[in-house]
């Protein structure tokens, strides 16, 4: 006998026991809308129990961490769900599509194990780890949408594995063939890529913008005076401009470019720049950072670790001109986001290179700058240009940032609306509830649905 109510299944390799990119970022904000907000969206749409499919967390589990192990079961299990492990081969490298196979196979067994104690599952498969649960997944009672942050072809430009590449296209391609399987669409520039690139019909798209728990206090301006003090514990100095980046040791994120842009202005600036460490062979890329600010005569201070506070002091620093973003692929970075909320008070604007998702999170000149990637010397004049800004030109840009992402990116309200696509409520009908897509995103192949404002309304 099925429960009343449905299950959501979030899978996820990465925010669950270790939180260590902008995958992991994503998962944090899920955990966060629902522990704030579970009531609401279930006043909403009706009550609904939340479960997290992880790799088994324990040693192999790059950066884990019990504490955020112990956070994520507490909020699940408080909502009645718990935090299911998926066994697999840790002796085998983690990034190749055998490991992947085994994990998107956990995962379509636990949703089918949840269909048969829940009236409906909606399962969101989460980054290429996952990307073959809808192909997997035959149950009625599962929905299954792909949740798409990246591929091969955007981070492991210009030469993208093979293999990741087959098995990017073949579980994309596999969503046109299944019913009850979707691809989320989190913003305009990968949906056109999944669709041009790896053959996606577009009418499998259903619309989840990506998104952030707006007031999480993570996420508040840290006051000017708290900023300062945690510079300079960390030995940044605040008497110059600092020029900051926030990303992994990836060539992707391209913090190498950043320095070779910022020797020209050695004596005019400050490089503040978190560069968290992998875990493989590209960890050694902080080294190779380190030697060529030395190289450089550059003055910087590269942080290794992840410390979710230091994010938060570089972009509120009154100091810190630019948070610059000089990233060879990027969908949709999130420190632009978290920039605009960070930086209102004062600090940074965002400086990033007009390709791929930055183009739809920045209109040049408006809520921060661009640059032409691809036009020699333009990283540098995109810094100059950062630099030169007046304190007023600055406000003004901070705060047309901050509007954008307060009016575009409540997590609650895209979580709301893609509950109410494919939960029934509790009369038995169809969810009745979308949250207002960003511009350029395309409705859902399952059927049309209201406005936003009905979001808001049902949940205040």
């Amino acid at each position: 006998m099925s429960a009343p109510t449905p299950a959501l299944l979030y899978c996820a390799v990465n925010g669950i026991d270790n939180c260590t990119n902008g995958i992991g970022r994503q998962t944090k904000t899920l955990l966060a809308t629902l522990e704030r907000h579970h009531t609401r969206l279930a006043a909403a749409v009706g009550p609904f129990t939340p479960y997290l499919a992880a790799p088994q967390p324990g040693p192999a589990t790059w950066n884990h961490d019990p504490e955020h192990l112990a956070y994520a079961s507490r909020v699940v299990e408080h909502l009645g769900g718990r935090v299911i492990a998926l066994p697999y081969d840790t002796d085998r490298p983690f990034w190749h599509p055998a490991t992947w196979q085994q994990l998107s196979e956990g995962a379509a067994q636990a949703a089918a194990d949840l269909a048969r104690h829940h009236s409906r599952v909606l399962t969101i498969a989460v980054d290429t780890p996952f990307a073959a649960v809808p192909a997997l997944t035959g149950h009625q009672r599962i929905h299954t949408v792909l949740a798409l942050f990246s591929t091969a072809m955007i981070t492991e430009r210009p030469a993208p594995d093979p293999q990741h590449l087959d098995w990017e296209r073949t579980a994309v391609t596999a969503v046109n063939r299944r019913p009850r399987a979707y691809v989320a669409d989190i913003g305009t520039f990968l949906a056109d890529h999944l669709t041009r690139d790896y053959g996606l019909d577009p009418a499998a798209l259903t619309p989840w913008p990506s998104g952030l728990h707006l007031t999480h206090p993570d996420l508040a301006p840290m006051p000017a005076g708290d900023a300062h003090a945690l510079a300079h514990r960390h030995g940044i100095p605040t008497d110059r401009p600092v020029v900051a980046a926030i990303a992994r040791t990836d060539p992707t994120k391209g913090l190498d470019l950043l320095i070779d842009a910022l020797t020209p202005l050695r004596e005019d600036v400050h490089l503040a720049a978190i560069a968290v460490r992998t875990d493989d062979e590209r960890a050694a890329l902080f080294d190779t950072y380190q030697r060529q600010c030395d190289r450089a005569g550059l003055r910087a201070t590269l942080i290794g670790d992840f410390d979710r506070h230091l994010p938060r002091a570089l972009a509120a620093l009154p100091t810190t001109r630019v948070m610059a973003c000089p990233s060879r692929g990027e969908t949709l970075a999130n420190v632009v986001f978290e920039t605009a909320l960070w930086a209102q008070n004062g600090g940074a604007v965002v400086l990033a290179p007009a390709r791929d998702g930055f183009t739809e999170q920045i209109t040049d000149g408006h809520n921060g700058l661009l640059y032409e990637p691809a036009s020699p010397g333009a990283l540098t004049g995109g810094l100059r240009r950062a630099l030169a800004l007046t304190e007023t030109e600055r406000a003004r840009i901070r705060r047309a940032a901050h509007t954008r992402v307060v009016a575009e990116r409540d997590s609650a309200q895209h979580l709301g609306a893609l509950l109410a696509r494919y939960f029934p409520d509790r009369r038995g009908q169809a969810g009745r509830l979308t949250a207002h897509p960003v511009p350029g995103t395309r409705p859902p192949r399952s059927q049309a649905t209201p406005s936003q404002h009905d979001f808001l309304e049902a949940t205040r």
